[in-house]
């Protein structure tokens, strides 16, 4: 009799464990954390690239010096006597106070410094990016090494390692390798409509600690003269976490952008 209670007992705790089990709702993924950081440092990294390439072609290929440009930065290249041979370096200063740059209005503080290894202009050449004090309305970049390939007329190959973004409240890391392609503004000096397309990969460490990787599955579409990243998709996958997708949106010139997890959708602001 004893041993029919117990057993029933145990049926009845079993069922319940059963019941309450089935009633718990499973927690929604909300991590939304790395879509925000990897924008942070995507867009300036794709930025400086933009940048880079902006100021060598308009001198000439890295040939001469630009000196100090209306509301924009001082530009030295060294030695401006190219006839010396290569490397060539240019400096991009927007110094200690910063500068308010003219096509994105965000403000830029510090040094970017460019090593070449051919005139811009040459398929084939490369040049290798450092940054000295740089900052971004209060964000501060660097990496161990930026690498720059003008891999074909219009195309570049970007390497970035170990980059780190920087701000008073939070440190993020960030790497990747990149192709950039040129859609718009190549036939002339103006880099106000240049416009760049991006695919490749990155991986980086968020804010609190997580790491992830992303995939850009719908090219990433930059112009210099908007402040953020306009179209295109990535997945970014947090470690232990499932795939989520961002989307940039459709073209327009903003900060908005959208991140669908597990089917629901979250809307945030880049930075």
């Amino acid at each position: 009799m004893i041993k029919r209670k117990l057993l029933a007992s145990a049926v009845i705790l079993g069922l319940f464990a059963v019941v309450l089990n089935a009633c718990k709702k499973e927690t929604p993924d909300t991590e939304t954390d790395s879509a925000v950081d990897n924008s942070i440092c995507e867009q300036e990294f794709t930025k400086s690239m933009s940048t880079v390439n902006g100021y060598a072609m308009r001198e000439n290929g890295v040939r001469g010096v630009m000196g100090a440009m209306a509301m924009g930065p001082t530009i030295t290249v060294d030695p401006a006597d190219t006839l010396n041979g290569f490397p060539v370096t240019m400096t991009i200063d927007y110094g200690t106070t910063g500068l308010t740059d003219s096509l994105d209005q965000k403000v830029r503080k510090g040094v970017i410094t460019c090593v070449f290894s051919n005139y811009w202009h040459i398929v084939g050449s490369s040049v290798k990016v450092s940054f000295s004090n740089y900052s971004v309305n209060g964000v501060s970049y660097a990496c161990d090494s930026m690498k720059i390939v003008h891999s074909s007329a219009s195309g570049f190959t970007q390497q970035i390692f170990k980059g780190v973004c920087t701000s008073a409240d939070w440190t993020l890391k960030w790497e990747g390798t990149r192709t950039v392609t040129q859609t718009a503004g190549t036939g002339d000096m103006d880099p106000n409509n240049d416009v760049f397309s991006v695919t490749g990969s990155s991986n980086g460490v968020n804010r609190k600690g997580k790491a992830y990787t992303t995939n850009i599955t719908v090219p990433v579409v930059k112009r210099a003269a908007c402040s953020w990243i306009e179209s295109g998709r990535l997945d970014i996958t947090p470690e232990g976490m499932a795939v989520r997708t961002l989307d940039y949106g459709d073209g327009a010139c903003d900060n908005k952008a959208t991140l669908t997890i597990n089917g629901n959708v979250f809307t945030f602001n880049m930075n």
